[in-house]
């Protein structure tokens, strides 16, 4: 079933020593971190809460690095983040003065009938206003992971919420955690329908160290991953996959700017640019790994400043650089 993507407004190989050898120079100290979500974040699912929940396991591996640091549970089993209070971010987050922040509210928010748009304006109110508030504080924001709580595919909600938080992410300097694909649907990761076991929690708190390792995103630091959808959109960005079936398959769009992006996709997918180019006619270089020309396409920048085009992959060539510059003019064709 194709779906249609449309928003409001990285993975499980990391390690401790990884966090210590990305982090920005200078990186202010943690001592207080903060877990915000609901049942998975309490540590409903694993054996022993109190030491296997994922928060735990990823303070645990923080420490290494931090030696003072203290985890803050503020997991709230059974609700969504659309439930909380209009004062939430300063009454139940601000109020215990982290020194970092980790988001992993969503599956609930889609168990409770709540909609993408609801959810979306809530969450980037909450991150708002945290950012606003401590603005060199880092913040990691989660990805919903897959929910086989319900009969019918439910990856609709979870992967559109997924690419809303991605966006949300590169508008306030936020780190992201991807933990839907560190888990990518895999039901041995899980002790029920929606709770991560104590493999699954491991797995989801090496995506937030790792996550914390590496820089947060920015608009001029921008990629997106998602598994579903037809038409997905991100800053101004709309990717078009040809997909077949229902069954997920990664996308990952990184290093978006004016010169090009990264692309790692195995189905054709066209894609409309940002309104960043100004009027006039581009040549888009296609390369695959080895640096070789994949292809070469020509797209036209009129009046909207959007490229738009089509490219093809062939298994195995990629991931794919994307390189779009001004075609010269000596490439135009002869006046008529």
């Amino acid at each position: 079933m194709r779906r249609s993507f449309t928003l409001l407004h990285t993975l499980l190989v990391a390690s401790c020593s990884v966090l210590g050898a990305d982090s920005p120079p200078g990186a202010a100290e943690i001592n207080r971190i903060a877990f915000l979500g609901d049942s998975i974040t309490a540590g409903v699912g694993v054996k022993s809460p109190k030491t296997d929940r994922y928060s735990t396991v990823a303070t645990r591996l923080l420490q290494s690095r931090f030696p003072n640091l203290t985890e803050i549970n503020l997991g709230r089993s059974g609700q969504a983040l659309c439930q909380q209070k209009p004062n939430y971010a300063e009454s139940e987050v601000l109020s215990q003065n982290p020194d970092a922040v980790v988001i992993q509210w969503g599956v609930n928010d889609q168990y409770w009938g709540f909609s993408v748009t609801e959810f979306a304006a809530k969450y980037e109110h909450l991150v708002s206003t945290l950012r606003s508030a401590k603005a060199q504080m880092p913040i990691v924001l989660t990805t919903p992971i897959a929910d086989f709580r319900w009969a019918e595919n439910q990856d609709g909600w979870i992967s559109q919420a997924g690419v809303a938080i991605q966006e949300i992410a590169a508008r306030h300097r936020c780190h992201v955690a991807d933990t839907h694909r560190a888990l990518d649907h895999r039901r041995s990761f899980y002790s029920d329908a929606i709770h991560p076991n104590n493999a699954g929690a491991e797995a989801m708190a090496h995506s937030i160290v790792e996550a914390l390792g590496a820089p947060p995103l920015s608009v001029d630091n921008a990629s997106i991953r998602f598994d579903q959808g037809s038409e997905v959109r991100f800053l101004q960005n709309v990717f078009l996959p040809e997909r077949e079936g229902a069954a997920p398959q990664w996308i990952i769009v990184s290093d978006i700017s004016r010169t090009g992006m990264l692309v790692d996709a195995t189905v054709p997918m066209t894609i409309r640019t940002a309104p960043i180019y100004g009027k006039g006619d581009y040549r888009i270089e296609v390369r695959g790994k080895s640096g070789a020309i994949h292809e070469t396409l020509h797209a036209t920048a009129a009046w909207s400043r959007m490229l738009t085009f089509k490219f093809t992959p062939s298994e195995g060539v990629g991931p794919f650089r994307i390189e779009i510059s001004a075609k010269p003019e000596s490439d135009a064709a002869p006046a008529k």
